[in-house]
């Protein structure tokens, strides 16, 4: 077996270090360190203090305290990228170039699942059309210009075997707003799915479009990925379709899963596939042993086995690694994966920026929502939050509330938020003084 690595060292804080993150989250990391009054004194407080300090920081408001989790040369992972995560607490126990922005592949409808779970019931009918057909050297579900399908068809034949025409004719129709050429649908689609990216802090993902095949400017890292996939587990229809070998649709099509490892790997619980000449072989596996469940992302993988051997070695290794650790009673002292809720982001903004607190729009095919093509008949299921989508801070197997709990929630955060801020003026009273060394640069000590 592999020995665990030695823990990287917290790097010092620096003020500058947490600009870029959400007013939130300044707010709050300001809160915890009153005693030093001033972020710049953060520097100059012992380590104990300042340990304590960022540790305190990151709970509350989602800070990432990094430390570089490292290479592990013994496990001769072939794809030339790859991070393996504990996907409850986004613990990460070997990466490699996991920062890297790198194409995908197919790997990006895993994004696009999410974003269409959100916008549609299963049950919600869509039309295909000669846009979404493509041709014989990409993957595809099989389905013919102006045919019928559920959302929940096109999901899994997105997600199953991969289809560029299923993920096409997915984000046409649920970006669509009367007047949209097909084109203009399905960049309204992308775009709302790079604000959901955005909105979650992932900075270093870019799509082009809905399905991965690969064009210049679409690109994601191991890192995001793995912090998605954190996400997307929360969506129980998600976990259903990744978990799935085979599926019959609607029309009759038949599709089966291009995942091998669902039949090769006893805890697997499901994956996605992807490849392209850009992107090399890329894999996402997600596996539950023991009470814990891990997520590996490989890119840039070697063909036919390697890829999929990748995958098991580092998921093997994880789960050793936390069993050492929790027998050990040790606290986790490497990287963690992180992301911002996109709901709360959202809910955050709108708080900030005046506007009102409103309930969530409902899926496609529920009243007011607009956005469905003309012709295309509304859902035939109850209305409400689209099956399978969880309440924000669900596991695996939560579900979605519904109007009540979303204002529950948007109310929630709104008077977290003002209350971080009533705090954070007592404990930095905006004196002359303070503005005049804020200018300068110096440090106001205590006194």
């Amino acid at each position: 077996m592999v020995e665990r690595l030695t823990p990287a060292i917290l790097p010092a804080y620096h003020p500058s270090a947490d600009m870029d993150r959400s007013p939130l989250a300044r707010d709050l990391t300001e809160f915890v360190l009153p005693f030093c009054r001033y972020r710049h004194l953060a520097v100059t407080c012992s380590p104990v203090w300042r340990l304590f300090a960022l540790c305190l920081a990151g709970l509350l408001a989602g800070i990432p305290i990094l430390a570089a989790a490292q290479e592990v040369p013994e496990l001769q992972i072939t794809s030339r990228r790859y991070i393996v995560i504990d996907a409850d607490t986004g613990e990460v126990f070997a990466q490699r170039g996991a920062d890297d922005r790198v194409a995908m592949a197919s790997l990006t409808k895993v994004f696009t699942a999410i974003e269409g779970i959100e916008s549609a019931s299963p049950d919600t009918l869509m039309t295909t059309d000669e846009s979404d057909i493509f041709d014989a050297s990409s993957t595809t579900m099989g389905f013919g210009a102006g045919e019928t399908l559920k959302f929940e068809d096109l999901l899994y034949g997105m997600l199953l075997p991969s289809g560029n025409d299923a993920a096409h004719a997915l984000a046409r129709n649920l970006g669509y707003q009367p007047g949209d050429s097909d084109e203009q649908a399905v960049e309204r689609f992308v775009a709302r799915t790079n604000q959901r990216i955005r909105n979650m802090g992932l900075n270093d993902t870019n799509l082009v479009n809905p399905h991965g095949w690969g064009v210049p400017g679409h690109y994601s890292t191991a890192h995001d990925l793995a912090a998605f996939t954190r996400y997307a587990l929360r969506y129980p229809r998600f976990v259903d379709a990744i978990s799935t070998e085979a599926y019959s649709a609607s029309d009759g099509l038949y599709v089966t899963n291009t995942n091998k490892m669902l039949n090769s790997y006893d805890d697997l619980l499901g994956g996605k596939t992807g490849y392209d000449d850009d992107a090399g072989y890329c894999l996402i596996e997600v596996a539950q042993r023991d009470g814990s469940t891990m997520i590996s992302v490989t890119l840039d993988g070697v063909a036919p086995d390697d890829w999929y051997d990748d995958n098991r070695v580092l998921l093997d290794y994880a789960f050793e690694q936390k069993a050492k650790r929790v027998a050990a009673n040790l606290p986790i002292t490497g990287r963690v994966v992180t992301f911002r809720d996109p709901d709360a982001t959202l809910i955050e903004q709108n708080v900030r920026g005046g506007a009102s607190i409103l309930p969530l729009p409902g899926p496609v095919g529920s009243p007011n929502l607009g956005g469905v093509p003309p012709g295309v008949p509304a859902s035939t299921s109850s209305g409400g939050a689209a099956d399978g989508v969880p309440r924000a801070g669900a596991g695996i197997n939560g579900n979605r509330g519904g109007t009540d709990s979303q204002l529950i929630a948007t109310i929630g955060v709104a008077v977290m938020v003002i209350l971080a801020r009533a705090v954070g003026a007592f404990i930095h009273p905006n004196t002359p003084e303070v503005r005049a060394s804020r200018r300068s640069g110096r440090e106001v000590r205590l006194s």
